[in-house]
């Protein structure tokens, strides 16, 4: 059959072939096959010698006119970190920063870093204010001596009630600014040591988003004295201490209140606006997204180019350009698509990165408060890198910084779990998480808040009822159904944040700018209702681009944040159920699933020695930073 098939035109291998001879190594054909004209490579290259390293053979083709790298670059030393990596680009023409402070001894407490900043204009409560005496007792206490705590006992006395105040005796250390609209509505336009007619942000290269809305910075000194001067006019007392332990009498009708040095107060209301530290004394609902944070490092300096720089009658609100990645002095200043990797949107290499921005308030002549800002991150991003890009972004720009006045560190925790309704203690401020998830703000909205807080306590009290009955009364003012929906609308835009890369976030807030006024300036100061922020959400994903519009809907339908709003604005109760188990005649041995909410403890007025809550461990995190109920300098 085979034989059938074959085609005589078709020669046998072997007459085309050589043949192999029995017992030949594949090395003999291979050797019919080589060509003379291709010279052995062994006579072209010097020899290896047996045992020589891959470095013989790389150093044969080395160029005598091409320098070694390490001739150019300083060595890093087997272990450094990165940190020495950036310090061999500073310029010896840009001192550190740490170069124009004084130093901070090792072992040193956070109150001598906090005393640098203490203005002794800013006379002691006690001075102003008459004594509240050991076994004395009141029908409200507030526990803090912040903004927040202050206003809310002057508030709550202006109704007629005994209010006492505890807490330390310390003066206001952050730097705050404000809308000056908000802060002129609310009485306190007084209080502003410097009006900017004009805000802008930058959110892209070589163009400005001018928002048309006056901002202000508040003097410490003149709202802690005016604070102060109502707190005193309407007859609340002060005990400079800190609490260390609450209980509720058995029958129910008031709290008992220790203080540090073993004094006992008595109240049929106690309200905690110390910050963080009220954490231990409070319960929180369960479910909630987990607690981000906003964290910054700024300086107020004496500097030079920032008039080249900005336009320095207007307010910087967010610079989000990225030119902490630049590589030279000034090379902000000359950023060219195609001469350098960071040049043209400088989004090179930004997508795995936490963005932040610039936040400047120019003060007058060259001196500028200068603050690189996080705006929201899960986790924290760390002050060493904060300030890293900061001096990074200003050698960047030519900004020379000659004289630091002060040094700012801010850590305030956002979002996560508020308070739930049922507990015998209440609290205010940033203890009761008035802080705004997506933004940092407090200070306005609590002063905005206090006389409401002041008329539902007032109305509770005089009504009798137990501690429990007038506090969940207090509650339901405070965090009622309706604001419980609106936190957690807050709380999903926070979320989304924290999830945007620099380009993303970039995009984001230029769509978010672009809103109608009332609707982006009412979701920045908590103004807008439940509906109005549903309406809110759909102007701002038809002005959106692709890009935004698929985040928002992906992060609705993935993200627990997502079913926390939808859960939030379906539920038919009014407060939060919580597992979180407590005795009913104590408050005191409770830990506490709390968001943290201060960066200080100077002014709080709850012992910190024993605190339950705690805050996100995180690099460089200070133990307490830079305020006293709210840790936000916004």
């Amino acid at each position: 059959m085979q034989a059938s098939k074959q085609d005589s035109k078709q020669p046998a291998i072997a007459s085309l072939l050589p043949a192999l001879a029995p017992g030949s190594s594949m090395d003999a054909l291979v050797a019919s096959k080589q060509d003379s004209k291709q010279p052995a490579i062994a006579s072209l290259l010097p020899a290896l010698a047996p045992g020589s390293s891959v470095d013989a053979l790389v150093a044969s083709k080395q160029d005598s006119k091409q320098p070694a790298i390490a001739s150019l670059l300083p060595a890093l030393a087997p272990g450094s970190s990165m940190d020495a990596l950036v310090a061999s680009k500073q310029d010896s023409k840009q001192p550190a920063i740490a170069s124009l402070l004084p130093a901070l001894a090792p072992g040193s407490s956070v109150d001598a870093l906090v005393a640098s900043k203490q203005d002794s204009k800013q006379p002691a409560i006690a001075s102003l204010l008459p004594a509240l005496a050991p076994g004395s007792s009141v029908d409200a206490l507030v526990v803090g001596c912040g903004p927040a705590g202050i206003y809310l006992a002057a508030q709550l006395a202006e109704k007629g009630l005994k209010v006492g105040l505890v807490g330390p005796d310390g003066p206001f250390v952050n730097n705050y600014g404000v809308w000056v609209d908000e802060f002129k509505a609310l009485g306190m336009g007084g209080t502003l040591e410097r009006e900017f007619s004009e805000t802008f942000c930058y959110f892209q290269e070589k163009k400005e988003t001018r928002v048309g809305r006056a901002y202000g910075r508040v003097s410490r000194r003149l709202l802690r004295e005016h604070l102060l001067k109502l707190a005193a006019a309407a007859g609340v007392q002060y005990m400079a201490a800190a609490v260390e332990d609450i209980q509720v009498a058995g029958d129910g009708a008031t709290a008992t209140v220790t203080c540090s040095g073993g004094a006992a107060l008595s109240s049929r209301l106690v309200t905690l606006a110390s910050g963080q530290a009220a954490g231990r004394f409070l319960r929180y609902e369960d479910g909630a997204p987990t607690v981000a944070a906003q964290t910054a490092y700024g300086i107020e300096a004496e500097v030079q180019g920032y008039h080249e720089a900005y336009d320095s009658s207007s307010m910087l609100f967010m610079d989000y350009r990225r030119h902490h990645s630049g590589l030279w002095d000034g090379a902000a200043r000359h950023l060219e698509p195609g001469l350098h990797p960071n040049a043209g949107e400088g989004l090179w290499g930004s997508s795995e990165e936490v963005p932040s921005f610039l936040y400047a308030m120019p003060l007058g002549g060259n001196r500028v408060f200068l603050e690189e800002t996080c705006l929201v991150a899960k986790p924290a991003l760390p002050f060493a890198v904060l300030k890293r890009r900061l001096e990074r972004r200003l050698a960047a720009m030519n900004v020379k910084v000659n004289k630091v006045h002060e040094e700012e560190w801010s850590y305030i925790p956002v979002g996560g779990p508020l308070p739930v309704g049922d507990q015998p203690c209440t609290a205010f401020g940033a203890a009761a998480n008035l802080v705004h998830p997506a933004t940092g703000f407090s200070v306005s909205r609590s002063l905005r808040q206090a006389p409401e807080f002041a008329a539902a306590a007032a109305a509770a009290l005089a009504a009798g009822g137990s501690v429990q009955q007038v506090s969940s009364a207090v509650w339901q003012q405070l965090w009622s159904k309706e604001r419980r929906q609106q936190a957690a609308f807050h709380v999903f835009g926070m979320e989304l944040l924290t999830q945007l890369d620099l380009a993303a976030t970039n995009d984001f807030f230029k769509t978010f700018f672009a809103l109608p006024d009332y609707y982006w300036r009412g979701f920045l100061g908590s103004n807008l209702s439940s509906v109005q922020l549903l309406v809110f959400a759909f102007l701002t994903f038809l002005y959106a681009p692709v890009g935004i519009k698929a985040k928002l809907v992906s992060h609705l339908i993935t993200d627990p944040a997502g079913k926390y709003l939808i859960d939030r604005y379906l539920a038919q109760d009014d407060s939060s159920s919580t597992t979180i188990t407590s005795s009913s005649s104590s408050i005191s041995s409770q830990s506490a699933a709390a968001p943290s909410s201060s960066s200080n403890a100077k002014g709080n007025g709850v012992s910190a020695s024993s605190n339950g809550s705690s805050a996100p461990e995180q690099e460089a995190v200070l133990p307490a930073a830079v305020a006293a109920d709210a840790s936000s300098s916004r």
